[in-house]
């Protein structure tokens, strides 16, 4: 059994089995206690994370993910991870495996509508390498440049 199954394999055993026979509707995951109970040293907690995200996870314990809080880097031991325990008949479709915000799906595709958003704009600039070269010129000198028109300053006010 490799590091994800042990992971996927005790959540269910110690958290998604109790809290269907306890009746809840929904059930949290902290990734520090999982990590913690399976006594894995801490270059295993994004392991932890990845197992309990993936959708071979959320489809063998009929689940849906409702939420996912913790650092923006998604991999720390304050990870906590809130499941809807779906009914046992019931197959979770491909919405189930997102989590929602403002009632929209975060599948990429508000991602993919930004696609081209500053097309015009950056023609209007002459295209996006020269308006990177002239916000990098708007910054000055590079600082090795810089230090090095200084040292030649100092040697010329030194004579």
């Amino acid at each position: 059994m490799n590091a994800s199954d042990q992971v996927r394999a005790y959540v269910r055993t110690h958290y998604i089995a109790p809290a269907r026979r306890a009746g809840a509707s929904t059930v949290r995951v902290r990734a520090g206690e999982v990590h913690k109970a399976l006594k894995w040293d801490l270059r295993r907690v994004p392991q932890v994370c990845a197992a309990l995200s993936t959708r071979k996870f959320l489809e063998s314990a009929n689940l849906e993910l409702l939420g996912k809080s913790g650092p923006p880097s998604g991999q720390s031991t304050t990870v906590e991870f809130t499941f809807k325990l779906l009914d046992e008949g019931k197959a979770p479709t491909r919405e189930a495996h997102t989590p929602h915000a403002a009632g929209r799906v975060q599948d990429g595709s508000g991602l993919e509508a930004l696609y081209g958003i500053l097309e015009e704009e950056f023609k209007a600039l002459g295209g996006g390498e020269a308006f990177l070269k002239a916000e990098r010129a708007a910054w000055g000198p590079d600082p090795w440049e810089k230090i090095a028109m200084e040292e030649k300053l100092r040697r010329e006010n030194a004579k």
